[in-house]
């Protein structure tokens, strides 16, 4: 079992995100063909790919984090002394996790209003944006979900020393 959750945390994200990476390119590749040479571009092709993404963002940060990929400015860091390192990046990784609790809680709500309110829908192609704002949250609940799993390291990586 925790083989499989450990494939579907590392493997997932990818997936969805880079399916969407490749979604959105074609879009591009047929709204620049059909305006260049029919003089008609893709109808709705910007919301698609604004729209997409949603999918790319939301999954591809998590998988980021997960494969450490962010950006890390550790000036300051690596010139203190080992003692103050830990209880550093407990704090950094505290605020990580409070930020991406707003996002999700920013998110539920969005979604809430998508759902009980009339005319949530895109402007050209007239999609509902419930479901893309359920995969917004569900991208940072991923998000969080390694957050919560690094700030646990800290703690274990901080009774050892």
């Amino acid at each position: 079992m925790v083989t499989w959750l450990k494939f579907t945390a590392k493997k997932v994200p990818l997936i969805i995100s880079s399916i969407s990476l490749v979604m959105m390119m074609l879009i591009i590749v047929v709204h620049v063909i059909g305006r260049n040479f029919f003089k008609s571009p893709l109808y709705g092709g910007v919301e698609l790919i604004s729209l997409s993404g949603v999918f790319l963002i939301s999954f591809a940060l998590g998988y980021a984090q997960l494969q450490k990929a962010h950006i890390i400015v550790e000036i300051l860091v690596s010139r203190l002394p080992r003692l103050l390192r830990t209880p550093i990046a407990f704090l950094v990784m505290a605020i990580n996790l409070a930020t991406v609790t707003l996002l999700i809680w920013g998110g539920l709500d969005f979604f809430w209003e998508a759902i009980t309110k009339r005319g949530s829908y895109t402007l050209v192609l007239h999609l509902p944006l419930a479901p893309f704002r359920f995969i917004w949250v569900l991208g940072c609940a991923a998000l969080w979900g390694y957050f919560l799993y690094d700030f646990i390291q800290i703690l274990r990586k901080g009774k050892r020393t």
